[in-house]
Protein backbone atom coordinates (compact mmCIF):
# COMPACT_ATOMS: atom_id res chain seq x y z
CA UNK A 1 0.00 0.00 0.00
CA UNK A 2 1.40 3.40 -0.70
CA UNK A 3 -0.03 7.05 0.20
CA UNK A 4 0.38 10.11 -1.94
CA UNK A 5 -0.36 13.76 -1.85
CA UNK A 6 -1.85 14.43 -4.91
CA UNK A 7 -3.75 18.12 -6.51
CA UNK A 8 -6.32 17.98 -8.76
CA UNK A 9 -5.71 18.78 -12.08
CA UNK A 10 -8.66 18.60 -14.07
CA UNK A 11 -12.70 18.17 -13.40
CA UNK A 12 -15.23 17.66 -16.70
CA UNK A 13 -18.69 17.13 -16.69
CA UNK A 14 -19.64 14.18 -18.70
CA UNK A 15 -23.12 13.86 -17.88
CA UNK A 16 -25.95 15.16 -16.22
CA UNK A 17 -24.47 13.19 -13.36
CA UNK A 18 -21.40 12.17 -13.50
CA UNK A 19 -18.01 13.96 -13.65
CA UNK A 20 -14.19 12.84 -14.73
CA UNK A 21 -11.75 14.06 -11.91
CA UNK A 22 -7.79 13.60 -12.95
CA UNK A 23 -5.10 14.12 -10.12
CA UNK A 24 -1.38 14.00 -10.00
CA UNK A 25 1.41 13.41 -7.35
CA UNK A 26 2.20 16.91 -6.24
CA UNK A 27 5.95 15.25 -6.78
CA UNK A 28 7.60 11.77 -7.75
CA UNK A 29 6.01 9.16 -9.36
CA UNK A 30 2.47 7.40 -9.23
CA UNK A 31 2.06 4.00 -7.73
CA UNK A 32 2.09 0.88 -9.07
CA UNK A 33 -1.36 -0.65 -9.96
CA UNK A 34 -3.38 -3.27 -12.05
CA UNK A 35 -5.96 -2.06 -14.37
CA UNK A 36 -9.39 -2.78 -12.25
CA UNK A 37 -7.97 -2.18 -8.89
CA UNK A 38 -9.39 1.09 -6.36
CA UNK A 39 -7.47 3.23 -4.48
CA UNK A 40 -9.00 5.27 -0.98
CA UNK A 41 -9.33 9.04 -1.17
CA UNK A 42 -8.95 10.37 2.99
CA UNK A 43 -11.55 12.92 3.65
CA UNK A 44 -11.26 15.81 6.18
CA UNK A 45 -13.31 13.87 8.75
CA UNK A 46 -10.82 10.83 8.67
CA UNK A 47 -13.20 8.45 6.39
CA UNK A 48 -11.78 6.46 3.95
CA UNK A 49 -13.44 6.68 0.48
CA UNK A 50 -13.07 3.44 -2.11
CA UNK A 51 -12.99 4.93 -5.73
CA UNK A 52 -12.26 2.83 -8.76
CA UNK A 53 -9.29 3.73 -11.02
CA UNK A 54 -10.63 4.61 -14.35
CA UNK A 55 -7.29 5.32 -16.15
CA UNK A 56 -4.93 2.53 -17.18
CA UNK A 57 -1.31 1.67 -15.63
CA UNK A 58 0.21 2.26 -18.77
CA UNK A 59 -0.45 6.23 -18.33
CA UNK A 60 1.45 7.27 -15.93
CA UNK A 61 0.79 11.26 -16.04
CA UNK A 62 -2.11 11.12 -13.53
CA UNK A 63 -5.06 9.09 -12.29
CA UNK A 64 -8.28 9.72 -13.73
CA UNK A 65 -11.74 8.91 -11.17
CA UNK A 66 -15.12 9.12 -11.92
CA UNK A 67 -18.22 10.69 -9.48
CA UNK A 68 -21.96 10.15 -10.17
CA UNK A 69 -23.63 12.83 -8.00
CA UNK A 70 -26.99 11.40 -7.08
CA UNK A 71 -29.45 13.47 -5.57
CA UNK A 72 -29.47 12.95 -1.85
CA UNK A 73 -26.01 11.43 -1.74
CA UNK A 74 -24.40 13.96 0.11
CA UNK A 75 -21.27 11.68 -0.14
CA UNK A 76 -20.67 12.03 -3.35
CA UNK A 77 -21.67 15.64 -3.39
CA UNK A 78 -18.65 15.80 -0.43
CA UNK A 79 -15.80 14.02 -2.64
CA UNK A 80 -16.23 16.40 -5.47
CA UNK A 81 -16.28 19.84 -3.53
CA UNK A 82 -13.08 18.27 -2.18
CA UNK A 83 -11.60 17.72 -5.72
CA UNK A 84 -12.45 21.45 -6.19
CA UNK A 85 -11.01 22.91 -3.45
CA UNK A 86 -8.50 20.92 -1.52
CA UNK A 87 -4.98 21.71 -2.45
CA UNK A 88 -3.73 18.51 -1.19
CA UNK A 89 -5.64 15.67 -1.82
CA UNK A 90 -4.26 12.59 0.24
CA UNK A 91 -4.76 8.98 -1.21
CA UNK A 92 -4.17 5.32 -0.72
CA UNK A 93 -3.35 2.55 -3.02
CA UNK A 94 -3.83 0.28 -4.80
CA UNK A 95 -5.83 -2.50 -3.16
CA UNK A 96 -8.72 -5.14 -5.25
CA UNK A 97 -8.28 -8.31 -6.81
CA UNK A 98 -10.44 -7.73 -9.79
CA UNK A 99 -7.78 -7.37 -12.32
CA UNK A 100 -7.20 -9.43 -15.55
CA UNK A 101 -5.88 -13.24 -15.00
CA UNK A 102 -3.89 -14.93 -17.12
CA UNK A 103 -5.35 -17.20 -19.55
CA UNK A 104 -6.53 -17.57 -22.98
CA UNK A 105 -10.40 -17.55 -21.91
CA UNK A 106 -12.55 -15.07 -24.24
CA UNK A 107 -13.04 -12.02 -22.18
CA UNK A 108 -16.78 -10.44 -21.43
CA UNK A 109 -16.98 -6.95 -19.09
CA UNK A 110 -20.80 -6.43 -17.81
CA UNK A 111 -20.57 -3.33 -16.13
CA UNK A 112 -23.68 -0.64 -14.98
CA UNK A 113 -23.19 3.24 -14.30
CA UNK A 114 -19.98 4.23 -12.58
CA UNK A 115 -18.91 0.63 -12.85
CA UNK A 116 -17.97 1.16 -15.84
CA UNK A 117 -14.85 3.14 -14.55
CA UNK A 118 -12.69 0.03 -13.22
CA UNK A 119 -13.33 -1.93 -16.16
CA UNK A 120 -12.37 1.11 -18.57
CA UNK A 121 -9.24 0.99 -16.70
CA UNK A 122 -8.50 -3.04 -17.50
CA UNK A 123 -10.06 -2.66 -21.33
CA UNK A 124 -7.13 0.10 -21.78
CA UNK A 125 -4.64 -1.74 -19.76
CA UNK A 126 -5.39 -5.10 -21.73
CA UNK A 127 -5.69 -3.48 -25.34
CA UNK A 128 -2.27 -1.70 -24.43
CA UNK A 129 -0.60 -4.88 -23.65
CA UNK A 130 -1.87 -6.58 -27.21
CA UNK A 131 -3.88 -9.14 -25.81
CA UNK A 132 -5.20 -11.53 -28.35
CA UNK A 133 -7.70 -12.61 -26.27
CA UNK A 134 -11.64 -11.69 -27.45
CA UNK A 135 -13.32 -8.87 -25.29
CA UNK A 136 -16.76 -7.99 -24.89
CA UNK A 137 -18.45 -5.41 -23.23
CA UNK A 138 -21.79 -5.26 -22.15
CA UNK A 139 -22.21 -1.48 -20.60
CA UNK A 140 -25.86 -0.83 -19.21
CA UNK A 141 -27.58 2.43 -18.68
CA UNK A 142 -31.23 3.62 -17.59
CA UNK A 143 -31.11 5.47 -20.75
CA UNK A 144 -29.49 6.81 -23.75
CA UNK A 145 -28.06 9.82 -21.88
CA UNK A 146 -26.30 8.35 -19.62
CA UNK A 147 -23.80 6.12 -21.86
CA UNK A 148 -20.52 7.71 -21.41
CA UNK A 149 -17.19 7.75 -22.90
CA UNK A 150 -18.93 6.55 -25.90
CA UNK A 151 -16.10 7.97 -27.85
CA UNK A 152 -13.36 6.41 -26.30
CA UNK A 153 -14.84 3.29 -26.24
CA UNK A 154 -15.73 3.11 -30.22
CA UNK A 155 -12.29 4.31 -30.69
CA UNK A 156 -11.64 0.79 -29.25
CA UNK A 157 -14.14 -0.88 -31.14
CA UNK A 158 -12.85 0.37 -34.51
CA UNK A 159 -9.22 0.20 -34.00
CA UNK A 160 -9.52 -3.74 -31.77
CA UNK A 161 -10.26 -6.65 -33.65
CA UNK A 162 -10.89 -8.62 -31.18
CA UNK A 163 -12.64 -5.90 -28.98
CA UNK A 164 -16.92 -5.87 -28.84
CA UNK A 165 -18.90 -3.04 -27.56
CA UNK A 166 -22.55 -4.18 -26.60
CA UNK A 167 -24.19 -0.90 -25.08
CA UNK A 168 -27.78 -1.49 -23.40
CA UNK A 169 -30.44 0.20 -22.15
CA UNK A 170 -32.71 -0.69 -19.65
CA UNK A 171 -35.92 2.24 -20.12
CA UNK A 172 -37.68 2.73 -23.23
CA UNK A 173 -36.11 5.54 -24.77
CA UNK A 174 -37.37 6.72 -28.26
CA UNK A 175 -33.92 7.43 -29.18
CA UNK A 176 -32.42 4.24 -28.72
CA UNK A 177 -32.11 1.77 -31.69
CA UNK A 178 -30.10 -0.59 -29.83
CA UNK A 179 -30.17 -3.48 -27.14
CA UNK A 180 -32.81 -3.26 -24.51
CA UNK A 181 -33.14 -4.90 -20.67
CA UNK A 182 -30.06 -5.72 -18.38
CA UNK A 183 -26.50 -6.20 -20.04
CA UNK A 184 -26.07 -9.42 -18.52
CA UNK A 185 -29.31 -11.06 -20.15
CA UNK A 186 -28.28 -9.64 -23.61
CA UNK A 187 -24.77 -11.27 -22.87
CA UNK A 188 -26.47 -14.50 -22.09
CA UNK A 189 -28.62 -14.63 -25.13
CA UNK A 190 -26.26 -13.60 -27.39
CA UNK A 191 -22.98 -16.29 -25.59
CA UNK A 192 -25.40 -18.89 -25.48
CA UNK A 193 -23.60 -22.09 -24.15
CA UNK A 194 -20.11 -20.52 -25.17
CA UNK A 195 -21.06 -18.60 -21.98
CA UNK A 196 -19.69 -20.98 -19.42
CA UNK A 197 -16.34 -21.01 -21.31
CA UNK A 198 -15.38 -17.10 -20.82
CA UNK A 199 -13.83 -15.29 -18.13
CA UNK A 200 -16.55 -12.63 -16.35
CA UNK A 201 -15.82 -9.32 -15.03
CA UNK A 202 -18.57 -7.37 -13.23
CA UNK A 203 -19.14 -3.99 -11.99
CA UNK A 204 -21.75 -1.91 -10.74
CA UNK A 205 -23.77 -1.14 -7.93
CA UNK A 206 -23.65 -4.70 -5.18
CA UNK A 207 -27.73 -5.13 -5.96
CA UNK A 208 -26.31 -4.92 -9.58
CA UNK A 209 -23.37 -7.35 -8.99
CA UNK A 210 -25.23 -10.17 -7.07
CA UNK A 211 -28.01 -10.54 -9.71
CA UNK A 212 -25.06 -11.18 -12.27
CA UNK A 213 -23.64 -13.67 -10.59
CA UNK A 214 -26.52 -15.55 -9.53
CA UNK A 215 -27.73 -15.22 -13.10
CA UNK A 216 -24.74 -16.55 -14.56
CA UNK A 217 -24.17 -19.36 -12.07
CA UNK A 218 -27.86 -20.58 -13.07
CA UNK A 219 -26.47 -20.59 -16.83
CA UNK A 220 -23.86 -22.84 -15.85
CA UNK A 221 -20.59 -20.24 -15.45
CA UNK A 222 -18.04 -21.27 -13.10
CA UNK A 223 -18.22 -19.66 -9.86
CA UNK A 224 -14.08 -19.08 -10.36
CA UNK A 225 -15.20 -17.34 -13.78
CA UNK A 226 -17.18 -14.90 -12.29
CA UNK A 227 -14.88 -11.54 -11.01
CA UNK A 228 -15.66 -8.87 -9.00
CA UNK A 229 -14.49 -6.44 -5.81
CA UNK A 230 -17.49 -6.85 -4.44
CA UNK A 231 -17.71 -10.89 -4.72
CA UNK A 232 -13.68 -10.93 -3.41
CA UNK A 233 -15.28 -9.30 -0.50
CA UNK A 234 -18.30 -11.56 0.12
CA UNK A 235 -15.82 -14.60 -0.29
CA UNK A 236 -13.74 -13.42 2.33
CA UNK A 237 -16.56 -12.99 4.60
CA UNK A 238 -18.18 -16.32 4.55
CA UNK A 239 -21.21 -14.63 2.51
CA UNK A 240 -21.13 -16.07 -0.81
CA UNK A 241 -21.93 -19.93 -1.38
Amino acid sequence: MNELNCTTTEIKQLTDQIYRIRIQPEKGNLFEFKGGQYLYLLMPDGKRIPLSIASAPEQKAFIELHIRLIPGHDLAADMLNLFKTATRLHIEGPYGECFLKQGDKDLVIIAGGTGFSPMKSLLESALAQGTSRKLSLYLGAQASSDLYQSEIINEWNHGQCQFTYIPVVSETDKNWTGETGFPHEVALAQLGEKSSECEFYVSGSEAMVMNVYQSLVKAGVPKDQIHSDILDIKREMGQLI
